[in-house]
């Protein structure tokens, strides 16, 4: 075999025979199995609705629910949050600490090249985000069947299949970023500190992005009265309160709002979390404008676009590791 696997080896005993490691995952299983918990009382709450015939606003006939649907809170909240930190946090000190410890030297003192060093880490950090992803589907996945007495069928597994590979490679993109700033900076505590910082950005983009686009492309929310003497038979006179081009303002505030949320879909678009979120959100196949719910083949050819650019974006944040590993003086 290779140095790289030999590497990565070493770092997935390292990993999985860790406290700290074996503490963050089951803090992380936890906050999948509570957003399940929650998500399973609302599907058992749309089953009710659903078979007592109500039908809501707009006198429209409910659609069955899908167990599907159980996973809405985990993959809207926790995730996007809870499984990048966990991807940071095996991470940061991927080369800072062989450099703090002073068994960097020693690592390429054998006939170890330095690509093989990041690949091997990559490769073993991508393992170790599959498992614990994985475990955490099938525990959640187990636990709706358990509360809810229903079993997924095929399409519905297919589903839950492509929302963990969606979440395979949104944590894989942080734990690139991680071995990126171990690469940068050689103290750890700085490079977790900065993934942090990222990671919040990233999750507030698309509201920056709001208040940016507020800025750039201002309307007034209402036209301004202007008041109007009116005479009337009789001399008398009244006043009447008018809204000039009423109608060509409602057509410019309807032109610059559309315009706001264009900027905010492309801002927002360079964030991972969002990219994330969005291509769940398709999947889950519980969003959508039309009469009847999308079938997979929709859900996956929609969610397309967001799953290969977060894919890109991972690619360039393990170059760019790699590219700055490769130059750098040890």
């Amino acid at each position: 075999m290779g140095s790289k696997w030999d590497i990565g080896r070493k770092q997935l005993e390292d990993t999985f025979s860790s406290k700290k490691f074996l503490l963050i995952f089951g803090l992380f299983l936890l906050l999948s199995l509570g957003s399940v918990h929650i998500g399973v009382g609302e599907y058992e709450d749309e089953m009710e609705r659903y078979e007592s015939g109500d039908t809501g606003i707009g006198n429209q006939v409910p659609e069955p629910p899908s167990l599907v649907e159980t996973f809405q809170l985990m993959v809207g909240f926790n995730l996007p949050l809870a499984a990048a930190i966990l991807a940071l946090l095996l991470s940061y000190n991927s080369i800072s600490k062989e450099r703090e410890e002073g068994t960097i030297e020693l690592l390429l003192s054998y006939p170890v090249y330095r690509d093989e060093v990041i690949n091997g880490k990559f490769l073993s950090g991508l393992f170790t985000v599959a498992i614990a992803l994985l475990v955490a589907f099938i525990a959640s996945s187990g636990y709706a069947v358990y509360r809810t007495g229903v079993a997924p069928n095929l399409t519905e597994v297919a589903r839950i299949g492509y929302m963990w590979l969606g979440s395979v490679v949104y944590m894989a993109f942080f734990y690139g970023l991680g071995i990126f700033l171990s690469t940068v900076f050689r103290s750890s505590r700085r490079a977790l500190i900065t993934g942090m910082i990222i990671l919040g950005i990233f999750l507030a983009t698309p509201f920056i992005a709001g208040i940016a686009s507020d800025y750039i492309y201002p309307y007034e929310d209402e036209p301004q009265p202007r008041e109007e003497v009116e005479f009337v038979e009789g001399g008398a006179t009244t006043e009447v309160e008018t809204f000039p081009g009423e109608t060509s303002d409602r057509t410019d505030r309807a032109a610059v709002r559309a315009e706001r949320d264009r900027f905010v879909d492309q801002v927002s678009r360079f964030s991972p979390s969002t990219s994330y979120t969005n291509y769940m959100g398709i999947i889950i196949g519980n969003d959508y404008d039309t009469e009847f719910p999308p079938t997979l083949g929709e859900s996956l050819e929609q969610s397309f676009g967001y799953i290969v650019f977060l894919f890109s974006q991972t690619m360039l944040v393990f170059a760019a590791s790699y590219a700055v590993f490769m130059r750098q003086d040890l």
